[in-house]
């Protein structure tokens, strides 16, 4: 089978859904598969909206077996604001009363700028040729999603839609849900929702409950023997000595990064000092905030926060293994991958209420939830694992036993794989249906001509 996946970003960009692609194209290859990636140059979110000072990334590159194909950014007045303004006139239409033949055209020519590309139509319809089966990635960059709906449709080709939707903030959930992008929903053969909030919600968007299938996200199995070692070396080699919460993720407001640093003052005021060690993209958002804070807050926050940007791995692992837990108090998130590397290394985790997060944490179980933009409550749950470390063992090692049994990147690929099996089959929605009827998951399901886990027999 020949797998297209369209999405917005890849590798050297760091999200989840980065990871996610990586880890099902270097399975779809080792099964024989051939996958292509059709994506974008850029390499940070700010690339989005200006242009970027570092090296830039070649169009055509293969990676992992995977033909990379790259698609240069425009910036065309008014940048940086032209995706901003250009997505509140699609807001605007949204809201407005002119009915769908008019408001569709109007945001399907928006959609061309989000974000503006240079031949994007031409090497989608290309590319979509060449495929045997579309599966897009991320409905808030809708010019990639729906022109790959648009070209599938066209060529009779099979299409998968995995919008990613955040269901925990409106603002941010209204750019998922535009009349245009629900059309692509309702067009595609299946929609992936990561978790079964997000399934409601697209159902509640008049999505067939029995066109949408939840595909939860995982990570590779590791072993961490090694981890502790790791761990004192990374220490001794930063100076850092007292007891840190790790925060892996764009450090921004939405993301909870700034509620964090507020923690900080506020455990300090408490008489609990701990420091944050924040790890990923757009930190320098989180930089200017603490530069704006009065004295002596700003003072405090640059002592005790550590701003590391985008880390390697091995780094990403000491820290998971040298943290007293993971923050991830997010309204953004409509899964939390860290929240399962932090459990891989028997860390608890505490994560706001909100969209995903809510779903995945299991309150007093594996984590603490938390209202999002909430200090005191964030602060409380925090002080509640520094001073029961039973409990925060206890938390950390459920989700650990979480992760093996349900959360890694096998269980997602062999559910993946069964629906992209069962697409190519006359009513392959009654299929998967029926057969987790009879309770069998589409990871078990049996398959003609598929192991049982998912890989080519």
């Amino acid at each position: 089978m020949r797998i297209l996946f369209v999405i917005p970003a890849y590798t050297p960009f760091v999200g989840g859904a980065q990871t996610f692609v990586r880890a099902m194209a270097c399975r779809l290859i080792e099964d024989g598969h051939t996958v292509t990636v059709l994506t974008t140059t850029a390499q940070c979110a700010d690339d989005y909206w200006r242009p970027s000072c570092r090296e830039p990334l070649p169009l055509h590159e293969r990676i992992d077996g995977v033909d990379l194909v790259r698609l240069p950014i425009r910036y065309p007045w008014p940048a940086p604001y032209h995706f901003g303004l250009l997505r509140r006139a699609g807001h605007w239409l949204q809201r407005s009363a002119l009915p769908d033949p008019i408001q569709q055209p109007l945001l399907g020519y928006f959609a061309r700028s989000m974000p503006p590309l240079i031949d994007l139509q031409s090497t989608t319809e290309r590319l979509v040729a060449e495929a045997d089966l579309v599966h897009a990635i991320d409905a808030t960059w809708d010019g990639p999603f729906t022109a790959a709906s648009g070209a599938a449709h066209s060529a009779g080709k099979p299409f998968v839609a995995m919008p990613l939707i955040h269901t925990g903030s409106a603002h941010i959930l209204a750019h998922a849900t535009m009349s245009h992008q629900r059309t692509v929903y309702y067009q595609a053969e299946a929609v992936i929702a990561l978790t079964a909030r997000e399934k409601d919600l697209l159902a509640e968007q008049g999505v067939a409950r029995d066109q949408i299938h939840v595909l939860s996200m995982g990570v590779e199995r590791e072993d961490g023997g090694e981890i502790p070692t790791l761990s004192a070396r990374w220490r001794q080699q930063t100076g850092v000595r007292d007891p840190f919460v790790l925060f892996l993720g764009a450090a921004t407001y939405d993301k909870g990064a700034f509620t964090l640093a507020r923690t900080v003052v506020d455990l300090h005021h408490r008489g609990i000092e701990i420091g944050v060690v924040c790890a990923g993209p757009q930190q320098q958002q989180l930089q200017r905030f603490i530069d704006t804070q009065p004295d002596p807050d700003r003072r405090l926050l640059t002592e005790r926060v550590r701003l590391l940007g985008i880390v390697d791995k091995l780094t990403k692992r000491s820290l998971l293994s040298a943290c007293v837990a993971l923050a991830l108090p997010s309204r953004v998130d409509s899964f939390g991958i860290v929240l399962l590397e932090a459990w891989t290394h028997g860390k608890p985790v505490v994560a706001a209420a909100e969209g995903g997060l809510s779903e995945i944490v299991a309150q007093d179980e594996t984590g603490l939830l938390v209202p999002f933009d909430d200090v005191s409550s964030l602060s409380a749950a925090i002080t509640c694992l520094l001073q029961n470390p039973v409990l925060a063992k206890r938390l950390g090692e459920e989700g650990r036993d979480r992760v093996r049994s349900r959360y890694t990147w096998d269980h997602t690929y062999a559910a993946l794989s069964h629906l992209y099996t069962q697409i190519d089959r006359p009513g392959f929605i009654h299929a998967v249906e029926s057969s987790t009827a009879n309770g069998l998951s589409p990871a078990t399901a049996p398959l003609s001509g598929w192991k049982r886990d998912g890989r080519r027999g």
